[in-house]
């Protein structure tokens, strides 16, 4: 599934919701009589009836995370639909996406936050670099990458503060393309030290053509029921919008619930318990300068998978697991991720993990949080080089014999410490 003809992002985008007022056919009428609620309703019957058939593992923990995760499409797409977006007044908030709200093998390290953007307006972003080991600005095009920029290429202050301006033509000093289609700019932070890193500081504003003109669509700036001048499109929270984003709500909880196991299905055919060739993803959203590996996993209790690789001199790498659902595995009570400040490289340069369904007893386990199967990624950012894990399965009791003797080891309170400083750095990172 790739993006609509229009250009526009796919319906298993959750933005999808927040623009569906101006884009639907849901009418007035159909809020009146109650014909939105039931297209909802109806979808998400749907939905539920996947998670019964064969496409969806019946293990108990998959059924209940796949319920959970019905749960967590809902929320991400009321956000999106009481949020809506406007960009000739663009903020940056927290991202609907986070340690809770998982989405899409989001990134276990990562504070994701965005806005609308407008084709043909030019934009000013003011701030503070902050400490963050990777601060990345990108256009993107519907569901794809257009443009990327990465904040230590920028000229920035002794002091840390910054400018960076979008918009179609080039500009003198720190400056980013925007395109025709043009519809977002995400923001991402990687942490590497959880609970040291200081985010960095952004605002954002319109700075034209555009800002607040006739004929441009500016929710919340008029009365509900009434439409923006120059435009037909209802306003969000008009009877008309409300309907499209109802409907909407529905067809992205379905949409997206598909998508994802068509990707895991994909990749599962591929092989299991190893990984594929490398790749940047920027059709599906992904920076330019993130290479992703990709494998998928499954495990019984009594089998661990040993993976290993040298990684490569990079700005930023890491690995996680991920549920069957495409959601990370909570990475907050669970060591289900390591980056390359968290983890452990051996003597040799090589990075040596054990993904096992209970302690092994060795730093560098990666924990599958009670699942059997998902995907696994390690993400190369600007590397010299995007290897490929080597993998082997092994029984739990002959992991020692699988590693070198000079692994290193942790016991059940130096477990407990890690633990409860990765929660912290969570809760530092989201204060929700």
């Amino acid at each position: 599934m790739g993006p609509p003809a229009d250009g526009g992002a796919p319906a298993w985008f959750s933005a999808t919701v927040g623009s569906a007022h101006r884009r639907g056919t849901a009418t007035d009428a159909d809020l009146f009589s109650g014909a939105a609620w039931e297209a909802l309703l109806e979808r998400l019957r749907q939905v539920g009836g996947v998670l019964q058939s064969e496409r969806a593992p019946h293990t108990p923990a998959e059924q209940a995370a796949g319920y959970r995760h019905l749960l967590v499409l809902l929320a991400l797409a009321i956000d999106e639909a009481l949020r809506p977006s406007d960009s000739t007044d663009p903020y940056f908030a927290p991202a609907n996406v986070d340690n809770v709200l998982k989405w899409g093998m989001d990134c276990p390290d990562a504070a994701y936050t965005g806005s609308a953007l407008m084709p043909g307006a030019t934009y000013r972003i003011r701030g503070r670099r902050g400490t963050v080991r990777y601060l990345g600005f990108q256009v993107m095009s519907g569901i794809e990458s257009s443009a990327n920029v990465v904040a230590d290429d920028l000229d920035i202050d002794p002091d840390g503060g910054f400018e960076l301006v979008l918009s179609p033509d080039e500009q003198p000093g720190n400056w980013m393309p925007t395109f025709d289609r043009a519809s977002s700019l995400v923001v991402r932070q990687f942490f590497y030290d959880w609970n040291a890193e200081v985010p960095a500081h952004l605002d954002i504003e319109c700075v034209g053509p555009g800002r607040h003109s006739p004929g441009r669509h500016n929710p919340g700036r008029h009365s509900p029921g009434r439409e923006s001048p120059g435009r037909s499109d209802p306003a969000p929270e008009s009877p008309a919008g409300v309907a499209r984003q109802l409907v909407a709500i529905g067809e992205f909880v379905e949409a997206s619930i598909d998508f994802w196991l068509q990707i895991e299905d994909s990749g599962r055919a591929q092989g299991i318990n190893v990984f594929r060739q490398p790749a940047a993803l920027t059709q599906m959203g992904a920076a330019a300068e993130n290479v992703s590996v990709w494998g998928s996993w499954e495990l019984p209790p009594e089998r661990a998978l040993v993976i290993e690789v040298a990684p490569p001199k990079a700005l930023y790498w890491s690995v996680a697991l991920g549920n069957h659902w495409w959601e990370t595995i909570d990475y907050a009570d669970h060591q289900s991720s390591l980056n390359g400040h968290q983890a452990v490289v051996d003597g040799d340069g090589v990075f040596r993990a054990v993904v096992a369904h209970r302690d092994p007893g060795v730093a560098n386990w990666l924990d599958t949080g009670g699942n059997a199967q998902g995907p696994m990624i390690f993400r190369w950012l600007r590397a010299d080089d995007a290897p490929v894990p080597a993998t082997r399965v092994v029984d739990f009791d002959d992991i020692d014999a699988a590693l070198p003797p000079e692994t290193v080891r942790v016991d059940a309170e130096e477990r407990r410490a890690v633990l409860a400083m990765r929660r912290a750095g969570v809760r530092r990172r989201f204060r929700r």
